[in-house]
């Protein structure tokens, strides 16, 4: 078992750290709103986020003198994919959306809350930062395929690395789709574009993405926000959507085995 995973399961041995991931599987938190909901002190889950942040299972970012915590989902699929064969995998995966399905009920009524839509995610590549930017960028479209195409698995999906280029996705009968713009850009360190990304009912939205090299390795950190009518099911949808991308399809492209799991 390789010292990550190690560290996930750690995390993971303890009801209390367990309670605060899944609370912030609703959405990111600030220390103090998870604290409140504890029958301990601030200083004692303070201590507990700590193990939960050493283990990649929680993102922290501080706005002001707060901290929000984000749930990394990335570092806890990693730490089961050892575990599961594809097929179990898939059937986990299933039988999970089911009894989330069911909890919710059958009415189908959801509820939106907050900034609508917050996802953070960290990723560990084995490649150096110029290999995954330009993996990000001018590779895009190797990578990033059906389904996670808007104008059919037949488009081609284009992105220049410039400021003001468009990510744009071009499909058959004249179809042609934005998904954003690039508002800031520092090759290979980071790159930053605004617009709606496939988000229904989004009025405006945000894809930051940040690279840091580490021990000849890439970290790549993505947040994703967006301001509109957004419900539960789309937040969860973007969450896995994201980790598929970037855990799964972004890392195989790039071991040379094509943009498909």
């Amino acid at each position: 078992m390789s010292r990550e995973n190690e560290a996930v399961w750690k995390a993971l041995s303890d009801p209390v750290r367990r309670s605060i991931l899944d609370l912030l599987r609703t959405g990111p938190q600030t220390t103090g709103a998870l604290s409140a909901q504890f029958d301990q002190t601030r200083f004692g889950v303070m201590k507990h986020l700590k193990v939960l942040e050493a283990a990649r299972l929680v993102l922290v970012e501080r706005r002001g003198r707060e901290r929000w915590n984000f749930l990394n989902a990335v570092a806890l699929r990693q730490a089961t994919d050892r575990w599961l064969t594809p097929f179990q995998d898939a059937w986990a995966h299933r039988l999970a959306r089911l009894e989330q399905h069911l909890e919710r009920g059958t009415g189908g009524m959801t509820t939106a809350t907050g900034l609508g839509l917050d996802v953070r995610m960290e990723v560990r590549i084995a490649a150096g930062k110029a290999r995954v930017f330009e993996a990000l960028t001018r590779e895009i479209g190797a990578w990033w395929v059906h389904p996670y195409r808007q104008a059919g698995p037949d488009s081609r999906l284009r992105l220049e690395p410039a400021i003001g280029e468009a990510m744009i996705e071009t499909g058959p009968g004249g179809h042609e789709v934005i998904w954003g713009y690039v508002e800031e850009i520092r090759v290979p360190d980071l790159l930053y574009l605004s617009g709606r990304f496939a988000v229904v009912n989004a009025i405006a939205g945000r894809v930051h993405l940040d690279l840091s090299e580490d021990g000849g390795e890439t970290i790549l950190r993505v947040s994703h926000t967006a301001i509109g009518n957004i419900d539960d099911g789309m937040r969860a949808n973007f969450t896995e959507g994201w980790r598929d991308l970037l855990d799964v399809r972004l890392r195989a492209h790039l071991r040379g085995v094509g943009g498909r799991p």
